[in-house]
């Protein structure tokens, strides 16, 4: 029945919305707009003419894309599209290099530099087991996979959770709460009997979810256990659901306001992962997401307040490409020796995942959540760049993102050099 009334009532929009605005007015035509400035060993002017015309050929609602030299200088920024189309109540919106946008997976940067900076200020070592940070209650229910490992890996550490070898499934598991997965050793099958989905080892490098996923509660225990315990001790009592949600309620904000408070707003970085809270203020320059480009209505993605460690971050194309940056090159989010930690090997790299390319040594990450998919690169000479759509198709997006920078990187570095490119 309620499939059948959210059908209804978005058909009953639609037909509003078309009675009083033409459909033109929910399409918009392919005219990217890009401004670009000269920078050593990029040509700027080639990287967006090239992602502007490989994108022609995935018709997204709207996209957006950062680039940024070593120096913090954007050196390129392109758009393209509608954040929201005539049909929405609060009006059309043109996206842009400052829509606010769900990020995604990208979220993960975000979550392993906010524990890197606890682990530096709180004097707290990396190869602490997983379970010295997490509820009290919970800790002797934990699955052995989980507390001795497997195969002689040990304990699942907190630097191994951060490096994608905690053991867990890749999805979410059909919505299973951390808990659950925690003390069943996420050994469930979280595929279909047809096609299982692989159960990684403990120790075994395998993307995750509950990697960064896990610190939207451990963090809090990180960074001040007494304070922590004092939650505990007045809820040791309580029943365990009861428990279970207030202490989770308790690390969710805390997880939340750490990152706000001291990753963000040091930078100027405004960011939320309550996206809907911008639709009740006026003005406000946000997205919906889209089925695709010719969708008039969109959808309004949903509050993560509650899991937004693992992906449920919002913020423009040109603040995540700001806070790559000053990640990378400040001093106001973390040191640089943990940093180093984030850019380590292709297979102990912190959060990144490292890749050899042409050009040389790239970090890269992606995000998908609902309609809009997102991608990040930390390139040599110090650029760093940023892509983000709202809607399908999404096709070869790192691809076509790719493409651009190795190309315009190597005619930038030809031009340095006073050579002849040649592709």
């Amino acid at each position: 029945m309620t499939n059948i009334s959210t059908k209804r009532r978005c058909q009953l929009a639609l037909l509003m919305c078309l009675a009083s605005t033409p459909l033109w007015a929910c399409i918009q035509p392919y005219s990217p707009s890009s401004t670009t400035a000269r920078a050593a060993g990029m040509d700027t002017a080639r990287f967006a003419q090239l992602l502007e015309d490989s994108l022609y050929w995935f018709p997204n609602k709207g996209w957006a894309a950062t680039l940024r030299n070593a120096n913090g200088q954007v050196v390129a920024s392109i758009n393209q599209g509608l954040a929201r189309t005539a049909c929405d109540p609060n009006g059309a919106q043109a996206f842009n290099t400052s829509t606010e946008t769900p990020w995604g997976s990208v979220s993960k940067l975000m979550t392993t530099a906010a524990a890197l900076r606890v682990a530096k200020q709180r004097n707290v070592s990396l190869d602490e087991p997983l379970i010295e940070h997490l509820p009290y209650r919970w800790r002797n229910q934990i699955h052995s996979r989980f507390v001795v490992g497997e195969n002689g890996s040990g304990p699942v550490t907190l630097r191994m959770m951060l490096q994608h070898r905690g053991g867990f499934h890749h999805s979410g598991c059909a919505n299973r709460t951390i808990k659950e997965r925690l003390l069943d050793g996420d050994i469930i099958n979280c595929g279909s009997a047809a096609e299982p989905e692989w159960q990684p080892e403990v120790g075994v490098r395998s993307y995750a979810n509950m990697s960064q996923g896990i610190f939207q509660i451990a963090l809090a225990y990180m960074d001040n256990p007494l304070a922590m315990n004092f939650h505990e001790m007045q809820r040791a009592n309580l029943p365990i659901a009861t428990y279970d949600a207030q202490i989770q309620t308790i690390t969710n904000d805390f997880y939340r306001n750490y990152v706000t408070q001291n990753l963000l707003t040091p930078i100027g970085v405004t960011a939320t992962c309550n996206l809907p809270a911008l639709a009740n203020v006026p003005g406000a320059n946000y997205t919906l997401w889209y089925s695709d480009a010719n969708d008039p209505l969109g959808e309004l993605p949903s509050d993560q307040s509650h899991s937004c460690a693992a992906g449920g971050w919002s913020m423009s194309s040109n603040e995540m490409s700001l806070f790559l940056h000053q990640l990378k090159f400040g001093s106001l989010i973390l040191q640089p020796d943990s940093y180093a930690l984030m850019e380590g090997s292709s297979q102990d790299s912190l959060g990144w995942w490292r890749s050899e390319w042409s050009i040389g040594t790239v970090y890269t990450h992606n995000g998908a959540w609902g309609g809009t998919r997102s991608e990040v690169r930390a390139l040599p000479g110090g650029y760093t760049a940023t892509l983000v759509t709202n809607s399908g198709p999404h096709g070869t997006l790192g691809g076509a993102l790719n493409t651009a920078l190795v190309q315009a990187r190597r005619k930038g570095i030809a031009d340095m050099h006073g050579v002849l490119y040649a592709r």
